[in-house]
């Protein structure tokens, strides 16, 4: 969420990925996939502006780099599709405030979110790419406005006041009409 970054262990953004952005794209692209996806879609979705051959090869290239980063069993690759394995030592955000969504975690959601997902990652010439992260900053926008709300209710019933105004002014901040927002930040201001 925010930007796109490859975090390691000891906090610091993983320099070999740091300005390969469509490489990390084609990281969270499979690491969010529910199932293994195509070779062709990988393809199309982040190269399809290329010669065919070129852009397998860019792929075949891509996935190289992330297994030499990740570690070789991180991704697999068949003949017709490639999956990121779940169990690969990779925490993401979005499937963090996905988890905590779900069961109603909103404390978790809101601190978890950290603006738009994928912000300012964009694919030249990728409508179904565009697609894809609309999609995506969607559904966190949802969780968090849902989080935001909650919390925001739950702290000035609690009479915490600058907490609710700090929460209320980051929601502010992604959903600037947000009526709710603005009446919780006046309130707890």
């Amino acid at each position: 969420l925010g930007r796109l970054a490859l975090i390691t262990p000891s906090g610091e953004e993983d320099r070999s990925l740091g300005t390969r952005r469509r490489k990390l794209a084609v990281l969270a692209y499979l690491a969010l996939a529910k199932r293994p996806v195509a070779r062709e879609t990988l393809v199309e979705l982040f190269w399809g502006d290329q010669e065919e051959e070129r852009a397998r090869h860019s792929l075949s290239d891509a996935l190289s780099h992330l297994r030499r980063v990740l570690g070789s069993d991180a991704i697999s690759a068949g003949r017709a599709e490639i999956a990121f394995n779940q169990a690969a030592p990779l925490t993401i955000d979005l499937v963090e405030l996905q988890a905590a969504a779900a069961t109603k975690r909103w404390s978790e959601v809101a601190a978890l979110y950290a603006g738009p997902f994928l912000d300012a990652v964009h694919l030249q010439d990728s409508p179904r790419w565009d697609q894809w992260v609309t999609q995506q900053r969607a559904a966190a926008e949802r969780n968090f406005e849902t989080a935001a709300r909650s919390e925001c209710a739950r702290l000035a019933a609690a009479s915490e006041w600058r907490a609710c105004a700090d929460l209320a002014g980051r929601w502010l901040d992604q959903l600037p009409l947000a009526q709710d927002a603005a009446a919780h930040r006046l309130d707890a201001l």
